[in-house]
This record gives structure tokens, sequence and C-alpha cells, in this order.
């Protein structure tokens, strides 16, 4: 196989995959809305008094089956949701196989399609042209990026230097969730912004960890050959746990899912590039890259420069 053929392998497994993984996150928060949803008549209940209570006697085992019903139905969304979210490893680990992990990141914001008619359709998020222009512009960084290494290929992540790789992982991990729980009392706009940006940071992070695990002098492989590799093989899940917990977090705050998904993209494709420019010897970004984040970073404030109005009050958890 030539590399041009393993990078653009890569690059199609990385578009699966991240259509996936986008999608994911839509339909985890149409689960939590709906179970939202069915919490409200159980409170509205309790707050009755007991002669209503007596008078609505002969509705409440309808109500209470069908209730029972729809939180069924809601946890089998939200269920579904988590487990395509949790195949990310998956795709992770066989583009690493073919290409350096970046060409499988670099595909990540090609995913916000899905992700943005879903919250149109089906969690009626407004979609606005500006927003939908602000996607076509992350869609295109996205794609710019992917060229920029396509004409610069990448080395292997063997020459990475793992004590760096390892220092920032641990740096973004312990400032992830301080930022978000310090962001209780900011706009709602602004905290889509940092829990998609963190979040984001975390995902990406357990791919670059993956492709250095999985390296090696004579190319790349589906499970790591030493005991320093499984190491750092099994910490990046580390990376895909957090930036689970994020998501969560995000939608207890009441974050429209496909506007936090913007800033998520920006920093799931940016933060491998900039880590492999600085960990792996003679390796820069580029100019090709340096246009396609800028231009990545310019749709996902579009996205994101509108204030969020009629999402309901927040949930500062």
């Amino acid at each position: 196989m030539t590399p041009i053929t393993g990078i653009l392998i890569a690059m199609l497994i990385g578009i699966a995959g991240t259509s996936t993984i986008h999608l994911s996150k839509g339909v985890m928060k149409h689960g939590v809305v709906l179970l939202r949803a069915c919490a409200l008549p159980e409170a509205a209940k309790g707050s009755r008094s007991a002669a209503l209570a007596e008078t609505d006697a002969a509705n409440a085992a309808a109500g209470s089956a069908a209730s029972a019903a729809q939180r069924v139905k809601a946890r089998g969304i939200y269920t579904a949701g988590v487990a395509m979210n949790f195949t990310n490893p998956i795709w992770v680990i066989v583009a690493n196989r073919f290409a350096p992990t970046v060409y499988y990141t670099s595909m990540y914001g090609v995913g916000l399609v899905s992700l943005l008619f879903f919250s149109h359709i089906v969690l009626h998020e407004r979609l606005d042209s500006r927003r939908l222009f602000g996607a076509v512009v992350v869609i295109a960084g996205t794609l710019i990026v992917g060229l920029g290494r396509i004409v610069t290929p990448v080395p292997g992540m063997y020459l990475a230097n793992r004590t760096l790789v390892l220092l920032v992982a641990a740096g973004w991990a312990v400032t992830a969730p301080l930022i978000a729980l310090f962001s209780r009392r900011v706009s709602l706009t602004l905290q889509e912004l940092l829990f998609g940006l963190f979040g984001g940071g975390l995902a990406s992070l357990e791919a670059v960890l993956k492709g250095v695990a999985q390296s090696g002098a004579a190319g790349s492989t589906f499970l790591p050959q030493t005991g320093p590799n499984w190491v750092v093989f099994v910490v990046s899940f580390l990376g895909a746990a957090g930036a689970f917990a994020m998501i969560q977090w995000s939608y207890l705050r009441r974050c429209r899912v496909s506007v936090m998904a913007a800033a998520y993209d920006v920093s799931y494709v940016a933060l491998p590039l900039v880590l492999v420019a600085v960990a792996v010897p003679g390796e820069q970004l580029g100019l090709l890259s340096i246009l396609g984040l800028l231009v990545l970073a310019g749709g996902a404030f579009m996205m994101q420069s509108k204030p969020a109005a009629a999402v309901g009050s927040q949930v500062q958890t």
C-alpha cells in the first residue's frame, strides 16, 4: 500500500467516524430532553392538593403507564446515543493503522453536517442563514486542513516526544473540569464555547495518545507492541471518558448541541496539529494548515456569535 492510499483511507474513516460521533451527540441530547419532559408531570403531580389528587385518581393510572412508556423510550434513545459515542476509539484505532493520527482528526468538522440537520429537525434548534453559513465555513476549513496534510505529509508518531504529549494531556485533563465548574455564571454562549473547546481537546488527545501507542519503528499496528505503549494506550481512554463527561455536563447546562459542536470541532482538529508540530522533531504546521485552522475558527465564531435566545432557564451544575 502506498502512503497516499493509507492517508486517503484514514481520512475516509475519519469522515465515517465523525459523522457517527456527531450524530451521537444529537441522539444523546434528544434522550436527555425527553427524560426531562417525563420528569415535569411528576413534579406537577407532587405539587397538587389532596382534593385535586382524588379528583384525578381515575386518570392517574393511564397517565402513569404512558409516562413509564415515554421514560423507557427516552432511555432507549439516550442509550443508543451513548453506544454510538463509544465507537469513537474503534474509528481512531483503525484509522491510525493506515496513517498518522492527524489525518483522522483533520476530517472531524465534516461530521457537523449530520448533527446540524438532526438538531434542526429533531431537537428544533434554530437553523438560520448565519449558522448554516458558519457550518459550511467550518467544513471548508476542515477540508483545507486535510489538503494541507496531504501536500505536506506528517511523519509517524513514533518520533513524537512522549513526555511532552503526556504532560499536555494531563494539563488539559485537569484544566477542563475546572473551567466547566467555574463557568457557571457566564453567558450560555460562552459556556457552549468553553465546553466545546475543552471537550473536543480531551477527545483529540485520546486520538493522539492512541497514535503514539500504536506507532513503531516499522510503522503503525492495530495494538501496542511494547509495555510502555500499552500504558499510553490505556491512559488514552481517559481522554474519551473526559470528553464524554464534558458533553453530558453541557446538557445539564442546556447548551445547544449544534453550536457547542462547532467549538468542539475546532479544538479536535487544531490541538493534534499544534501538538504534532511541537512534539515531533522537524515538523511544522504549514501555510495550508494554518489557513484551514483560521477558516475553521471563523466558521465556529459565526455559529456562536449570536446570543442564545429562547433556550430556557439554565440548570447550574
